[in-house]
């Protein structure tokens, strides 16, 4: 084939994976509910605090929640698979395919048990944790992320001893003194009891974005455009 013929078949197809795209948005503006991506840890936070400012929690029999770390679920909604997904990310998020809104950010900190010899520490830096052990949320979390970013700095030398997908678990064993975690502010509204928070300094500071995302060839129902100004109240 040649260039030409090469760059006429590229071309064909991409109109076709948008014609794709935009049936599957036209027919899912009809339907009565709408798939919508939740990371674990946001849901969390984000639905306790709708229950807490919410009247009423009709808008909620609209959403087809779809569970996955903020990385997978990505890939979902790029793929037309979901039609929005709240979405984690450790800095604002741009893709051509996509609208994005971003809510708020969560600074993260190191959590230890108020037991742990540096639970008075009103500041810490990663370097001081190195011979810690860390208890992480898993490899698909935004959080595995952030360790890493410290951790290069240092050449790997912190140790993440178990990783889990569970944020209550792990303040659990937190609690009992059996490690200690970074985690975003998000994950640390409850279940508080003998745990302590701390900053890290400035140079090592994360902070934990939340976004909204859905395809910009999408067509919003009124279920979602109502869900998406709800979210944009929260904090």
């Amino acid at each position: 084939m040649t260039p030409e013929g090469d760059l006429l078949a590229m071309r064909t197809n991409e109109i076709l994976s948008e014609l794709n795209h935009t049936k599957k948005a036209i027919h899912r503006s009809s339907m009565k509910d709408f798939k919508v991506g939740f990371p674990p840890i946001i849901s969390s936070y984000l639905l306790s605090k709708i229950l807490k400012e919410e009247e009423s929690l009709n808008f909620l029999n609209a959403l087809h929640m779809i569970y996955g770390g903020s990385n997978e679920l990505l890939s979902q909604l790029l793929n037309g698979e979901i039609d929005s997904s709240l979405l984690g990310s450790l800095e604002k998020i741009k893709h051509p395919e996509l609208e994005i809104e971003e809510l708020f950010q969560k600074e993260f900190f190191i959590i230890m048990s108020d037991h742990h010899p540096l639970a008075s520490k009103k500041e810490l830096a990663f370097k001081d944790l190195l011979n810690e052990d860390f208890i992480l949320l898993g490899e698909h979390n935004i959080h595995f992320t952030a360790f890493n970013l410290l951790n290069e700095k240092y050449n790997h030398s912190a140790n993440a001893v178990l990783k889990l997908d569970d944020a209550h678990t792990i303040k659990e064993l937190v609690r009992k003194n059996l490690g200690i975690s970074l985690m975003a502010d998000i994950g640390l509204s409850e279940d508080f009891k003998h745990l302590v928070k701390i900053p890290l300094i400035e140079a090592d500071k994360q902070y934990f974005h939340i976004n909204y995302a859905y395809q910009k060839i999408a067509i919003l129902s009124e279920s979602e455009k109502n869900f998406l100004e709800i979210l944009k109240t929260l904090k």
